[in-house]
């Protein structure tokens, strides 16, 4: 069953032209040098400290560190992190 779910989303990727990660609501995550971070299709937050934030999506679990890091905004579809960002992880 998740075989031919996963050959759908690849046939689908390939007609419209999108990559097929983003089609299974993969996370999109956008950098702009180390002070900000852009998260798209999350499901949620896990944790939030100064020094850390968890954020869980539906492939897993992203770990942002840093310091004095900050959720500037947060909507049902993405977020931004500010501070200084050291290290971004990717954990099942």
């Amino acid at each position: 069953m998740k075989q031919r779910t996963i050959e759908i989303m690849e046939g689908l990727s390939e007609t419209m032209k999108l990559p097929s990660d983003i089609l299974a609501g993969a996370p999109l995550l956008s950098m702009v040098g180390q002070r900000q971070l852009f998260i798209e299709n999350y499901k949620g937050i896990i944790e939030y400290t100064q020094d850390c934030i968890r954020v869980q999506t539906k492939i897993g679990r992203i770990h942002v560190e840093g310091k004095r890091l900050n959720i500037e905004y947060y909507t049902v579809d993405d977020m931004k992190i500010t501070g200084y960002i050291t290290t971004i992880q990717f954990c099942e």
